[in-house]
């Protein structure tokens, strides 16, 4: 059976985690009436958190999110990131990997993420042999990478960078440009540290306005790709464990009971966040007009197809057609 909207569920859980790419938000704007369920359970008591793979900070999002009229406190009770999550462990000087056990210079690939690394023991350096680890950055390319790999140009859409960087970025649909970079990593032996599992993000690109909004290549991707020759990859943010621990204890020092049999995950990707909700032990509600599912859809998978790739049994998900109804 699939639901219309969350609504129509709602009594059964008292803490609602939403994901944000694709369940309330469409890359350019909010998805009809997705915020103004998130308000509405919020209003009757429910807990409502918002649980992004993003590298940004929680505050950006929430600033960004507030502009567009989503405003905290009212629409949602809590805000988090897996930056926020991969910020908590280089404060602390966590990160560490089997062959650098006590790493310390990272090299960037995409764009730098100077805001979590602030004040911290880690140190970016341009040169990748001197790095003892990968940081996957947003996989945004510079001016130089678009002019080595003219070949893709049509795939390339250009955006304002979120970071101080002022050079010229563009998004990218596919992650070709990528993979000389990451095999001269991998024959460093370099092991990867990333922050965003998302292979993509739908985003929508004011430099072209006439544009639609598109599936980009994301933090995932790359390290997949990494994954996928043999590298050591560390992730933080759904599917892992990692990110759902970090919000369960965040609402336990605001006094918020956790009982997971009265909790659920909404999302739009089975390999992100249907799984993690799973990994996780909560309900795992899936929006299937919306975002990557919807997308997959229409290029001929099923639900059950999605659901076996990640050796989840379809029946053990809840399925809606969106957050608000379509």
């Amino acid at each position: 059976m699939i639901y219309n909207s969350l609504k129509d569920i709602s009594d059964r859980f008292d803490l609602f985690l939403f994901d944000a790419y694709g369940v309330f938000w469409e890359g350019s704007g909010f998805y009809k009436n997705s915020v103004e369920t998130m308000r509405t359970l919020a209003a009757q008591g429910k807990t409502v958190v918002v649980i992004s793979n993003s590298t940004q900070m929680h505050e950006n999002l929430m600033t960004s999110y507030g502009k567009r009229g989503m405003i905290a406190g009212t629409d949602y009770n809590f805000l988090l990131s897996s930056g926020d999550l991969l910020r908590h462990h280089l404060l602390k000087g966590n990160i560490a990997f089997k062959n650098k056990p006590q790493p310390k210079k990272y090299f960037v690939i995409g764009q730098s993420h100077s805001t979590a690394f602030a004040d911290t023991p880690y140190r970016q350096v341009s040169n990748m042999q001197d790095a003892d680890f990968i940081y996957c950055g947003v996989p945004f390319l510079y001016e130089e990478d678009v002019k080595k790999y003219p070949q893709y140009q049509d795939l390339y859409y250009p955006v304002k960078s979120r970071e101080s960087d002022s050079r010229r970025v563009w998004d990218t649909l596919t992650a070709e440009p990528f993979v000389e970079i990451v095999e001269k990593a991998v024959k460093l032996n370099l092991p990867v540290l990333n922050a965003n599992p998302d292979f993509t993000a739908k985003e929508g690109h004011p430099l072209m306005p006439d544009s639609p909004s598109v599936f980009v290549v994301r933090n995932g991707t790359i390290a997949e790709m990494f994954r996928q020759r043999g590298a050591e990859v560390t992730e933080y943010g759904k599917p892992h464990t990692n990110i759902y621990d970090y919000t369960f204890n965040l609402l336990h020092k605001h006094g918020i009971k956790i009982d997971k049999s009265r909790t659920c995950m909404i999302g739009d990707t089975v390999r992100t966040d249907i799984k993690g909700g799973i990994n996780a032990e909560i309900a795992p509600i899936l929006c299937v007009e919306t975002g990557v599912t919807a997308e997959e859809i229409s290029k001929g998978k099923t639900v059950k197809n999605l659901c076996l790739e990640q050796n989840i049994d379809v029946e053990q998900i809840i399925q809606i057609k969106s957050v608000g109804g379509l």
